[in-house]
């Protein structure tokens, strides 16, 4: 009888393993010998079944397991990133230095002309520059600068002069122009202006991003002193810098 017992355990036991291990496995067992299936751990029945006491009557299924744990629901989320570098871009023709020829300052050379505008500057001098593309991809600031300051443009050997009567300098004032928009302001560009006086040596605007045209006339208006003669030069400086 323990030989018996002993050879069923062992069986019970590998069923057992097997259907952790790989698989759903039930089994159903039924005798007629009425009596009990579990005394203790000791099934009877059994045992009386195979000492030739009454029928069994057996059934079973196996199936095999999900490949992993089921979820009724699932969700993933995906995050794209990338970078664009700062940018400031300001076509000048290939170049970033510039001259530009002024020619002859006129003043009053005629001898009909009054002593008290003999030499004079006979007329404004004007500029312009204009780039067809400028701008930043990013908050900036537009800095205007004269080398000068407020002197404008420096006869810087003008000899000896009667300083009552005679000028070495023309101050002159300078104003630009684009279209961008206000820093903190995400809106249609709208023209946007910076204006440096004729007393003034830099001035700058900060904006949003912007791309357009730019800008900028210069001008010197005809002094009230002669014009010592001379050569008179200044230089203006634009710059776009990222913020």
């Amino acid at each position: 009888m323990k030989s018996i017992l002993k050879a069923a355990t062992a069986a019970i036991a590998i069923v057992g393993m097997s259907g952790t291990a790989f698989a759903d496995t039930t089994t159903q067992t039924t005798y007629s010998n009425g009596l009990p299936t579990n005394i203790f751990g000791v099934n009877v029945a059994a045992i009386a079944f195979a000492l030739g006491d009454g029928s069994r009557y057996q059934q079973s299924s196996t199936t095999t397991r999900n490949t992993e744990e089921a979820s009724e629901s699932v969700a993933n989320s995906f995050t794209l990133t990338g970078s664009v570098t700062k940018d400031c871009s300001f076509y000048g023709g290939g170049q970033t230095g510039h001259t530009i020829n002024l020619g002859t300052i006129g003043v009053r050379t005629g001898n009909n002309d009054n002593v008290s505008i003999a030499f004079n500057q006979r007329d404004a001098v004007t500029a312009n520059v204009n780039s067809a593309t400028a701008g930043c991809n990013t908050n900036n600031t537009v800095t205007i600068a004269k080398t000068n300051g407020s002197d404008g443009l420096r006869n810087f050997q003008p000899g000896s002069y009667d300083s009552n009567q005679f000028t070495d300098r023309i101050p002159y004032t300078v104003n630009a122009s684009w279209t961008g928009v206000a820093t903190g302001s995400t809106a249609a560009g709208t023209t946007q202006t910076l204006a440096v006086a004729a007393n003034q040596g830099n001035n700058n605007k900060s904006g949003g991003a912007w791309r357009s045209a730019f800008n900028m006339d210069v001008n010197a208006p005809a002094q009230s002193k002669g014009l010592v003669a001379g050569t008179y030069t200044d230089t203006i400086t634009v710059t776009l810098a990222a913020i």
